[in-house]
């Protein structure tokens, strides 16, 4: 059985944040045509940083590819990032995850923060890269970068808290660490808001912006070495090998051992019969 409890909060942590609904006085773009958004894009005197965001969220592929050509013009993932320098805003973080759609295992997010203007070649979402190439690169950032925070958050707290809910805090803890603190941040897909500095939640930032493409790499080799420690300690499941995903390997070593301590409980592939019970009600909550 899976115990559930109420999350607890990164102080300011807005959950309920869509990156949707627009600011009070914009336009609602999921009520416009696709000409009318067209022709608000070319009335646009100066560059719309939160238009563009909304638009990579829309459920339409004609807008949401509006959104992104504004968003990545420059085609060069540092001078992308220029886009968000308005208003006193020089610093900016970059924030992605690694391990969401594992089976086992924690869910790891970072955050990194370059000066402007530092560009590594070579740096792109993680998924793109091999093995080799995501080692080489994290030395590279690791030197390069003024700032990185890590977070991991274990299977345990995902059981209880949800996948969603413990997503977004990783990436909000991952950006309250950034020392000194950012003037604003790009999160892969997750819109956050409270934390002190505007976030901007774009899906795939990781293959349009420098610092997120950078956490991503940070993310991902970060949780591959922490699955190559944990298959030491539970070797029947190849975690060396799929880190934790759902292999036709680590499916058929499900069946045959059944789940370990470091299994996500809550997803049915791993546990079909899981119950979810409170730990308490909620006016008893600590």
């Amino acid at each position: 059985m899976v115990a559930a409890e109420p999350l607890r909060e990164t102080p300011g942590l807005d959950l309920a944040e869509d990156g949707i609904a627009p600011p009070a006085g914009q336009p609602d773009t999921r009520s416009m045509s696709v000409k009318e958004i067209r022709d608000l894009l070319k009335c646009l005197a100066e560059p719309d940083v939160d238009l563009f965001c909304r638009l990579t969220r829309d459920p339409r592929s004609t807008v949401r590819d509006l959104g992104y050509s504004n968003l990545g013009r420059k085609r060069n993932f540092a001078a992308n990032e220029d886009l968000f320098r308005e208003g006193g805003v020089r610093m900016i973080a970059g924030a992605d995850e690694a391990g969401r759609g594992s089976l086992a295992g924690p869910l790891v997010a970072a955050a990194v923060m370059f000066e402007p203007g530092v560009r590594i070649k070579g740096v792109n979402d993680s998924k793109v890269l091999l093995p080799e190439r995501r080692e080489e690169l994290y030395s590279e950032i690791i030197r390069r970068a003024v700032s990185i925070s890590v977070v991991s958050l274990d299977a345990g707290l995902i059981d209880r808290w949800g996948l969603q809910l413990v997503n977004k805090k990783a990436l909000a803890d991952a950006l309250t660490g950034i020392r000194p603190t950012c003037d604003a941040a790009i999160c892969d897909h997750f819109q956050l808001a409270g934390l002190g500095f505007p976030t901007f939640g774009i899906p795939h930032a990781d293959a349009i912006f420098h610092s997120v493409a950078a956490a991503s790499i940070i993310a991902k080799v970060e949780r591959d070495r922490v699955m190559r420690g944990i298959s030491c300690r539970f070797p029947g499941y190849g975690f060396m090998n799929n880190k934790g995903y759902a292999t036709e390997e680590h499916m058929a070593a499900l069946v045959e051992l059944g789940p370990c301590e470091i299994h996500r409980l809550s997803f049915a592939s791993v546990s079909p019969d899981a119950v979810e019970v409170q730990l308490w009600d909620a006016e008893d909550e600590p």
